[in-house]
């Protein structure tokens, strides 16, 4: 995090650096204070050190000496739609312009009879923040793609960007890629990491169908909403902190 997007973040509430500043050094003793705010005006660890000029480790120690269960991990992940860095990968999280059994539509349709409720649909695709849409857009830093436009702060923007975005990923995994990812034991090694980098950059030779491409995208999608509302790393079982639409699924362990 840069001083420019910290700035650029606080901009949006009308807050300075400065004021920030003073804020913190008002409030030093009172950590519990300081981290609602944090969490209310979605500012993470690395602005709270750009804020302070105090190291994020610093940071995160004052916090943990409070005795307050005050969890530091709860306020770095802001990002709507991922919350690791996805590097190169970055290219597959796009909108969904397919029609037909691939449309939105469908999809929604299929997913939304999969889900425990229609409510963990719908409400999956809200923000976390209300500051992230108070411009009517989710912008690059908000998504958390920085290849990314600028979208239109709509559940039907992040339904397009989800679907266009998990088509790209199976649209690249040929069946003995998935096998394997599938069948990989420790998926938060980073020998599991290279392996899913390894296979999401490469190209298959036999594109898949429309209909095996909806089924894999159905069971990818269901599972990743519902891993979301259970909110623990699916993978071990321990709590996970993240809120993007993709932190659950398969981008997640990257």
């Amino acid at each position: 995090m840069s001083l420019e997007s910290t700035e650029n973040h606080l901009a949006k509430f009308k807050f300075t650096i400065e004021q920030a500043k003073d804020f913190i050094r008002a409030n030093a003793p009172n950590p519990e204070l300081i981290y609602d705010s944090a969490k209310e005006y979605g500012v993470t660890t690395e602005m709270l050190s750009d804020i302070s000029e105090y190291p994020v480790d610093i940071v995160k120690a004052y916090f943990a000496n409070a005795n307050l269960n005050l969890i530091t991990e709860e306020l770095d992940y802001t990002k709507i739609l991922i919350n690791s860095n996805l590097g190169s990968l970055e290219s597959m999280v796009a909108t969904n312009e397919r029609e037909g059994l691939l449309s939105n539509a469908n999809l929604r349709n299929l997913v939304s009879r999969k889900s425990d409720t229609s409510d963990d649909y719908e409400y999956f695709f809200e923000p976390i923040y209300p500051h992230q849409a108070d411009d009517n857009i989710y912008d690059a830093n908000e998504l958390g793609v920085a290849t990314l436009a600028a979208v239109p702060a709509t559940a039907e923007s992040l339904e397009s960007l989800f679907y266009g975005t998990l088509i790209n990923i199976f649209s690249r995994l040929d069946e003995a890629e998935w096998s394997q990812i599938n069948e990989f034991s420790d998926k938060e090694s980073p020998e599991y990491e290279s392996l899913l980098i390894a296979a999401l950059s490469s190209s298959v030779i036999v594109p898949r169908n429309d209909t095996d491409l909806t089924n894999l995208v159905v069971d990818e999608a269901t599972n990743t909403i519902r891993n979301y509302w259970m909110s623990d790393d699916p993978d071990t079982g321990e709590a996970q902190y993240s809120n993007g639409l993709f932190d659950f699924g398969l981008l997640g362990n990257i």
